[in-house]
């Protein structure tokens, strides 16, 4: 089988210091490349606070890794960060498949505005932008005329019971 595409991101415990979790985050790098990955890239988005609370913790250290590699090191990797000291909680998606959607959706747009420019079908997007600027927020409501009073409406047996 061939390398995939991996993100990897993982929180780590927001008691390391920063070279610590420097060191965690190269300890589960090597990891990867131990079993045969090749990092692509680390970002390092600092300390962020947590939605909820994970094992005791309100805020951690969010490293993304992405990573390409064989699927067996994903199982491998994952093993790994479960028994980790200083990781609390981590994910891993396959992002292949996502890029290789693109770059054929990226292909498809440009055959088909290949073709439109070759029939003489030319987008006009500053046309539709005076159109919906003249409308303002709402659109086009045209003449709603006078609706007249609206009466007293029935309230059903919520207003005698005081209930609005």
């Amino acid at each position: 089988m061939s390398d995939r595409i991996y993100e990897v991101l993982f929180i780590a415990d927001p008691n390391l210091s920063e070279p610590d979790v420097d060191k965690l985050t190269e300890t589960v790098q090597g990891y990867a490349e131990k079993e045969g990955g090749k990092t692509q890239k680390v970002e390092k988005w600092g300390k962020k606070r947590l939605a909820y609370d994970v094992k005791k913790h309100r805020e951690g250290y969010y490293v993304l890794l992405v990573v390409e590699a064989r699927p067996e090191m994903v199982k491998e990797l994952e093993r790994r960060m479960r028994v980790a000291d200083g990781v609390v909680k981590f994910i891993t998606v396959r992002v292949d498949e996502d890029l290789k959607k693109a770059e054929r959706r990226k292909g498809q747009r440009a055959v088909e505005d290949e073709k439109k420019r070759a029939k003489g079908i030319v987008d006009r997007p500053d046309r539709d932008r005076d159109r919906d600027r003249d409308r303002g927020d709402r659109g086009d409501r045209g003449d709603r005329g006078d609706r007249g009073d609206r009466g007293d409406r029935d309230r059903g047996d919520r207003a005698e019971e005081g209930v609005l």
